[in-house]
């Protein structure tokens, strides 16, 4: 699905190829006391699934496309409602019709037929299209308050909690994100596309 492919790509969300840094913040850990009970590590574990389940953004998304597809369901019924009157109404004329004229009618209902089913197949594209749109910009927005968390507090990798075993719940930056990502982005509008007009 598209919100798999989407937290997919984000196993290794943030990668700085600090190595150097890397081994010599293991090296001044292992040389502290160990009765220092905090101990600092450069990483740190992030659960996408999470911060899109609680977010408020994706939340308002979701109702939007729902809504959306409600209309256009109620819209693609009233076109299936007058192509079936249209069909009963060549059928009923079948017998007074001659062959031309009747193979006239049925060609042109055929056509306002496929016409129909390839609105059904655009809605559905338009559909996808915006939900994509929606969730590039919430995981752009979740990704910047990461990125800052990391920088502050001296990160140099954060892992995707759906792949990566760690026990650490106090390395685990899900809840913070969520709360930084409601407050930028509380919610998102999307807009049903206008049909143009063909002379």
């Amino acid at each position: 699905s598209t919100l798999v492919l989407y937290f997919r790509q984000l196993a290794l969300v943030l990668f700085l190829s600090y190595n150097s840094i890397f081994q010599s913040a293991f090296a001044q850990e292992e040389t502290k006391s160990d009765k220092n009970e905090k101990v600092s590590f450069p990483a740190a574990v992030i659960d996408m699934k999470l911060v899109l389940a609680k977010s408020s953004a994706f939340m308002t998304l979701q109702k939007e496309i729902q809504k959306l597809e409600k209309g256009y369901k109620e819209e693609i019924k009233n076109e299936k409602d007058l192509l079936n009157k249209e069909k009963e109404k060549i059928l009923a004329q079948k017998s007074v019709l001659s062959a031309e004229e009747f193979k006239e009618k049925e060609d042109k209902f055929r056509q306002n037929v496929n016409k129909t089913q390839g609105k059904v197949e655009k809605i559905r594209r338009e559909l996808e299209s915006t939900m994509a749109k929606g969730m590039q910009i919430i995981q752009k927005e979740a990704v910047k308050h990461m990125k800052e968390i990391a920088k502050k507090e001296g990160y140099l990798l954060v892992f995707d909690a759906n792949t990566t075993v760690i026990s650490a719940d106090r390395i685990n930056i899900s809840n913070i994100v969520v709360e930084k990502l409601n407050k930028s982005l509380p919610k998102i509008q999307v807009e049903k596309k206008k049909e143009k007009k063909v002379d």
